[in-house]
């Protein structure tokens, strides 16, 4: 049988080839691969350092350590120091500072007059506040109409709590739920006028009118009764609240009140609990915040005084949160202040405030036997800050408002205005 050569000369079978060569190409490609996961892991390695160098800096406060002073109500203070040690375990860093939010109590009236002023004086009151927090907003809309350069955007609300009248729980049974603030200027001006729910001997309302400490529900309460006696629906307005009838409403509400004893709210619910005779009583009720009735009387097992809530809006203690602005309060304040009332309003943190009666997001106390917190089924909308202004002077008088900023002089040799050269 014939046999084909093949090419190379060898008969039969095709010569077999040794191992084929790898591509050039690929194997670039591999390089390149490993070339650029190396280079991320080397880019992740250097980012982390520089994070942690960053962090590092800032828990060493590149920029030092910074106060920053918070001035509150005495119903709040105590709590708001206490969530600001809870912050402070935080390590909290604005701006590379380390900052720390000291919270102390102030009087209303006197911060009011010192930052409105311009004239704040920090060796008689203390560092300039990055905030305030007064009781109600009274203060903010006294504030922002006689100064609002001073006030950093719009005042928010911490708590809550809304104005009640404490009264004998005789006063609070014959009343049955049918008392509206409108009927109080007519209850306190008339003589005997309890008769009218049965209460012969009782004379007549002795609503107390406290305008010393705290005494924001005077107020508040005040503002009430001008949406009942002008038929206000909706927003108070600074016509409704200029109107001679809630001039004369106010008037009949403070002529012949009864003092209280140390000028505040609790001071006459204390005299109204521990009088002995409740119809002789020389104060049968006063406007008060619930939170304050509540802690007046939480430990009491058998009431001794009771929780009225008139008919019509409810006024509310609101509590603003009041930024600050201007020279006084630097940049990391401003930004620490932002940072901590977030830090405040987790329900983890509010639950210190509202264990001390207010409202907020967050559990409220069990009900006692003079405060059940009842629903507030008609809060009063907030007043135009005009309208607050004219009812805070009613119930305070014509020079409790701030003073007027002070001004600079002009300068030796310099030319006034008015000297017309």
């Amino acid at each position: 049988m014939a046999h084909h050569r093949s090419s190379d000369g060898h008969t039969g079978a095709r010569r077999r080839s040794g191992p084929r060569g790898v591509s050039r190409g690929l194997v670039g490609s591999l390089l390149a691969i490993v070339l650029v996961a190396a280079l991320v892991v080397v880019w992740a390695q250097l980012g982390d350092r520089i994070d942690r160098q960053g962090d590092q800096a800032a828990g060493n406060c590149v920029e030092g350590k910074t106060t920053v002073p918070v001035i509150a109500d005495p119903d709040v203070a105590g709590a708001l120091s206490t969530i600001a040690e809870k912050y402070a375990q935080t390590g909290p860093v604005v701006r590379d500072h380390c900052v720390t939010i000291a919270v102390r109590p102030g009087d209303a009236k006197i911060t009011l007059d010192g930052i409105a002023s311009g004239t704040w004086d920090t060796r008689s009151m203390g560092p300039y506040p990055a905030a305030w927090i007064p009781q109600s907003s009274i203060w903010a809309d006294d504030l922002t109409t006689a100064r609002p350069a001073a006030v950093d955007g719009r005042p928010t609300s911490l708590v809550r709590s809304p104005v009640v009248l404490a009264t004998a729980p005789p006063l609070a049974k014959a009343f049955d739920g049918e008392l509206d603030w409108q009927q109080l200027p007519t209850l306190q001006r008339r003589n005997g006028s309890l008769s009218t729910v049965g209460l012969d001997d009782w004379g007549s309302l002795r609503l107390a009118m406290p305008t010393g400490a705290q005494s924001d529900a005077t107020a508040l309460s005040a503002q009430a009764v001008a949406m009942g006696v002008t038929r206000t629906n909706g927003t108070l307005t600074e016509q409704d609240a200029s109107s001679p009838r809630v001039a004369s409403s106010i008037d009949a509400m403070q002529s012949g009140a009864p003092q209280s004893p140390d000028g505040t709210p609790v001071g006459a619910a204390r005299s109204i609990a521990e009088a002995g005779n409740a119809a002789a009583s020389p104060i049968h009720a006063v406007a008060i915040t619930e939170q304050a009735l509540y802690q007046l009387t939480r430990t009491d097992t058998t009431a001794r005084l009771t929780e009225v809530v008139p008919g019509g809006p409810t006024p509310i203690a609101d509590y603003p949160i009041i930024r600050m602005a201007g020279s006084q309060v630097s940049p990391e304040q401003t930004d620490a202040i932002a940072e901590f009332f977030e830090f405040v309003t987790d329900p983890a943190q509010l639950a210190t405030l509202t264990a001390l009666g207010f409202r907020a997001d967050a559990p409220m106390p069990a009900p006692t036997a003079t405060v059940t917190f009842p629903v507030t089924d008609d809060p009063m909308p907030t007043p135009e800050p005009a309208a607050t202004v004219t009812i805070n002077r009613l119930v305070f008088g014509p020079d409790s408002g701030p003073p007027a900023p002070v001004t600079s002089p002009p300068a030796t040799g310099a030319t006034s205005p008015a000297s017309g050269g």
